[in-house]
């Protein structure tokens, strides 16, 4: 088991009455569990708190009916227990042994479109024997390939955009991953969270592939430890768990984000250690 205590602070200026919704509350789930959280939201916002039915992801509603400046604070304690699966010892049924809630991540989405994107995946990585040596082999190729450059894309970018940028942040980076692994029949999903150690601190955007029955975690911009990640929410790509969406003009004005070690024993994972082990941030459940 790993402690971590997090925290986020958000400031918005708000002109006109405008709803959003914010997705940054670390998830209560299998593998995770919550030892305190707080949400403080200013007089004058309406608040529900809500869940994604189809991802279980928590999401605050919010509503600014007057102008003005809002700021949100929120922090939590959480602990977190990851698997270290060695790697090659999972046995992978492939697309016969899918179940229902994993179907949605071998589809096309918004800004994975691993329709576009099959021929690539197959001639760079289709004769490797094993999803898993297909998944390592496309983090790589991601991680050798694309340079992580902070503001070079905005909220259109898709994964094919990043291909031909070749550069982009933690989001891009995982979109492509993504596509890339849907377009070889591998279940992926986006994934959002505060990472430790992260240079700047920031929200962090993963992903997470369904081989031999687990989700396992990757980091192509090789900037978090997979162990040391808290989960916020899980989803088709960005679209599903965007730190916030507003439905009207919506300015940030300032975000921090802090990620803290509350377990002295913990070490960042090394290069040796990433690649003898997979990490599964969810407890097999036969």
């Amino acid at each position: 088991m790993m402690h971590f205590t997090v925290s986020s602070l958000l400031e918005y200026e708000v002109t006109t009455p405008v709803t959003f919704l914010l997705s940054i509350r670390a998830r209560e789930c299998p593998g995770q569990s919550l030892r305190f959280e707080n949400l403080q939201i200013p007089p004058g916002l309406e608040h529900h708190l809500q869940t994604c039915v189809a991802t279980g992801t928590p999401f605050d509603r919010l509503h600014a009916s007057q102008p003005g400046h809002y700021e949100i604070r929120y922090e939590a304690a959480v602990e977190l227990a990851a698997d270290f699966i060695p790697s090659g010892s999972l046995n992978d049924g492939g697309p016969p042994a899918f179940n229902g809630p994993v179907l949605p991540y071998l589809y096309p989405s918004r800004y994975c479109q691993s329709d576009r994107l099959g021929r690539l995946a197959f001639d760079l990585f289709g004769k490797l024997p094993t999803p898993e040596e297909k998944v390592r082999a496309v983090v790589d190729w991601i991680s050798s390939r694309l340079t992580y450059v902070s503001g070079s894309t905005d909220a259109g970018t898709s994964a094919v955009d990043s291909l031909v940028e070749r550069a982009g942040v933690c989001r891009d980076f995982a979109h492509l991953g993504i596509a890339l692994c849907r377009a070889m029949s591998i279940p992926a999903r986006y994934f959002t969270g505060y990472a430790y150690d992260l240079s700047p601190p920031d929200f962090h955007a993963c992903f997470e592939t369904w081989i031999g029955g687990r989700w396992l975690f990757w980091d192509a911009t090789g900037l978090a430890s997979p162990d040391g990640i808290v989960r916020i929410g899980t989803g088709r790509d960005a679209s599903d768990c965007s730190v916030c969406t507003s439905f009207g003009p919506l300015l940030l004005l300032r975000q921090e984000v802090h990620c803290q070690l509350q377990d002295p024993a913990y070490r960042k994972m090394s290069m040796e250690q990433m690649q003898a082990y997979s990490i599964s941030l969810e407890p097999y459940i036969p």
